[in-house]
């Protein structure tokens, strides 16, 4: 029978052997286990309430469960270097092979960095965020704590299949990042359920142009359209960028010819115009004309979805001719410590100062309240991932979304601007 993505994976996957349909029920073996900075919970506390004495008494293997403290480095608070520190003596106790201590980053961009998420692999992760995987061919997916403990035990997990979803791409790619403004103009027409609890699948003329960059832009915010997987097939690129990481095996995923979606959808990128979600929902999205002359305050680039080298290399390219605004603050965070390397060595980080913007350490900080907050009535537009009240702070603050072209324009004008008519050549 012809099968989707997520058919196949679990099919592949499924501890029965037999093949599965969308709506089935599988018991289904695990490639991978990503757990960042609450590790503790499925390791140590939930263990001990579940009557382990000691945490956790081991894992399924050493090899395959991978622990990165992520968020909040360096540490913010006594509690969380608290919790590093318990999480570092379980690590230790139950000889986990792989453990990120002390790196600044994002845990989603280190699983990419170190090779350790694989074409057609089956992972867990406990972070919404996990589906960013799917940009080179992995099945990965959020889990709860709970499941995780059950799953660091065993290997293995329940879930219903998916229905999923075919995401036609057409068009060009131009030279800049626009995986933002397709994510949100896709929220924007369908709904931000547009794949509530299904799988994504990724395709199209426009798919082969797109950078592993901006794929996992469109693999990562999978989750704020509701799903549950946002899948690419492997390509060149895929199998270059894996292969230069690691030297594992794997076995890529692919849909069958015939395979039955729930639904598709197509989108002409060449007639997307620019566009930016509104405070305060993700769907909540426009074209920047709209918003066009709303002042701003702060200006960000960072997050699992926008702190790539692609993103900060356009606000860099960008402002080799340009300033940032008086009375605004462009607040740059690389998605991790081999980004920020990339970003060195090519230079991007002396232009980005020398314009007036703040690079600060790789993390999670610059997506959450914990670094940039805001104060009543500022207006921050952001390439990061969410823009619900009080995410930056105060719930009387405004956060726009957009696509790094789009910030960095508005953080040049000091308001929300078509990129065009901030920069030549466009």
């Amino acid at each position: 029978m012809a099968q989707t993505m997520a058919e196949r994976l679990f099919s592949r996957n499924n501890l029965a052997g037999k093949p599965v349909r969308a709506g089935d029920f599988v018991d289904a073996r695990i490639d991978g286990a990503m757990c960042h900075y609450h590790a503790g919970d499925p390791m140590h506390d939930m263990p001990i309430e579940a009557g382990f004495k000691d945490g956790l008494p081991r894992v399924w293997d050493r090899d395959r469960v991978y622990v990165l403290l992520d968020h909040h480095q360096p540490t913010l608070t006594q509690k969380l270097a608290d919790e590093n520190a318990l999480i570092r003596r379980v690590v230790e106790r139950l000889g986990i092979r792989c453990f990120h201590d002390s790196e600044p980053g994002i845990a989603h961009q280190m699983m990419l960095d170190y090779g350790l998420a694989r074409p057609g692999e089956l992972i867990v992760g406990n972070d919404s965020h996990t589906l960013g995987y799917g940009s080179v061919n992995a099945g990965a997916t959020g889990i709860t704590r709970g499941d995780m403990f059950y799953a660091l035990l065993y290997g293995e997990l329940w879930f219903q299949v998916p229905e999923s979803v075919r995401v036609v791409l057409d068009g060009h790619q131009p030279a800049y990042p626009i995986a933002k403004d397709i994510i949100l103009t896709l929220a924007g027409r369908h709904g931000d359920d547009f794949a509530q609890n299904m799988s994504i699948e990724y395709a199209g003329t426009l798919v082969p142009q797109l950078s592993i960059d901006s794929r996992m832009c469109l693999s990562t915010h999978g989750v704020e359209v509701g799903a549950k997987f946002a899948l690419f097939e492997a390509d060149e690129a895929t199998h270059r960028f894996v292969k230069a990481r690691t030297d594992r095996h794997y076995e890529t995923l692919a849909a069958d010819p015939g395979a039955r979606y729930a639904r598709e959808i197509r989108l002409d990128v060449n007639e997307m115009p620019f566009v930016v979600a509104r405070p305060h929902q993700f769907g909540n999205v426009a074209p920047v004309e709209e918003a066009r002359g709303v002042r701003i305050q702060q200006a960000q680039i960072g997050s699992c979805a926008n702190g790539r080298y692609e993103d900060i290399e356009i606000a860099a390219r960008m402002l080799e001719k340009h300033k940032v605004a008086k009375g605004v603050r462009f607040i740059i965070s690389p998605a991790s410590q081999q980004v920020y390397l990339r970003c060195l060595k090519a230079g991007l980080i002396e232009k980005l100062i020398e314009a007036g913007a703040q690079v600060i350490t790789p993390g999670c900080g610059v997506c959450q309240p914990r670094v940039g907050f805001l104060s009543d009535g500022e207006v921050c537009i952001t390439a990061t991932t969410r823009n619900f009240k009080g995410r930056k702070g105060s719930p009387r603050a405004e956060i726009y979304l957009g696509g790094p072209l789009t910030v960095t324009a508005a953080a040049v004008a000091g308001e929300i601007a078509d990129p065009r008519e901030v920069f030549d050549g466009l």
